[in-house]
């Protein structure tokens, strides 16, 4: 358990629901540590663990993605039943370019194109080609995110989503994944990288949408999850702080999504309500991921894979 990065996570989720409050104008920015965490998480799960099968690889990553979006997109239903987008089948099953309808959905047709992407390169194609996948990619992307600086800009095009900024800090994410296990770092000089990096990812101010934004905050949030992963191979966690700290970060995406809807419930936009926001949506994601999400999946899960066997066990 890399709880450092438990921690990233549910302050990442915090940066967006304070830049959904209006708190924080460049809080969008967690969701460029989202994304290479996301990166991280794939290659420390699938390089450095045993890894798990092709089938209950993509299982999990779509049960976690898509169960608890379609319980936020059913509340917000109930709260906003006038939005026909809610029976769209691409904002069900958030294909790219759909409706929005949580203001921040937009961003998990991204995180399923990684799953799908890593899925075919690591589990279909022999892993001699890995590096050269890996390479060009990286090459296609760092191409695009720079190009998108200019006035030949990709952004809203097809070959954006396939090879654009987003994938490009998912793989910053895979190289922080592979320094972490490859690259020995000293803890202090990794310790105070990372404060530095920290304090810049917060103190520089972006707007949104901004092509420089990826080209700042992408690498920024590479070095703070590669060296605060390094530096925890040299610290060690009390029982208590561990356990409370994975608390947080299991709850992270729940708060990135129950936190437009439960502004909404809330709102207006009063000082005492925003207070109110903050801690209902952390309370009430914390209680739902420990209570629901979790046994739910884990139920859910091995539900699938029970048939999955039976089926396999009858054919043979």
């Amino acid at each position: 358990m890399l709880y450092f990065l438990q921690l990233i996570r549910f302050i990442a989720a915090n940066l967006v629901l304070l830049y959904h409050l209006s708190l924080f104008d460049s809080g969008y920015k967690g969701v460029d540590l989202f994304f290479v965490i996301s990166g991280f998480v794939m290659y420390y799960t699938l390089y450095t663990r045993t890894k798990p099968s092709a089938f209950k690889f993509i299982i999990n990553r779509i049960t976690k993605i898509f169960f608890l979006y379609w319980v936020a997109i059913v509340a917000l239903y109930f709260i906003l039943p006038s939005n026909t987008a809610f029976f769209n089948l691409k904002t069900i099953l958030l294909f790219p370019g759909h409706s929005p309808v949580l203001g921040v959905s937009w961003s998990l047709s991204y995180e399923l194109y990684f799953y799908f992407l890593i899925w075919i390169a690591v589990y279909l194609l022999p892993s001699r080609y890995h590096f050269f996948i890996f390479f060009t990619f990286l090459t296609l992307t760092t191409a695009v995110t720079f190009i998108n600086l200019t006035e030949y800009t990709l952004k809203g095009s097809i070959w954006n989503f396939l090879i654009g900024q987003n994938l490009w800090q998912f793989l910053l994410g895979l190289v922080s994944g592979y320094f972490f296990t490859n690259k020995s770092v000293p803890s202090k000089p990794a310790l105070v990288i990372v404060i530095s990096s920290s304090l810049l990812f917060l103190v520089i101010n972006i707007p949104f949408a901004t092509p420089l934004s990826y080209l700042i905050y992408g690498p920024i949030a590479f070095t703070i999850v590669w060296l605060i992963s390094s530096f925890e191979k040299s610290f060690t966690f009390y029982k208590k702080p561990g356990e409370i700290i994975k608390v947080l970060g299991e709850a992270s995406y729940a708060i990135y999504l129950f936190g437009p809807i439960i502004t909404l419930l809330i709102g207006p936009d009063t000082p005492t309500n925003i207070f109110l926001i903050i801690v209902a949506t952390i309370t009430f994601s914390i209680l739902f991921n420990r209570m629901v999400e979790s046994p739910f999946l884990r139920w859910c899960r091995n539900l699938i894979f029970q048939n999955v066997e039976q089926r396999i066990s009858k054919k043979s």
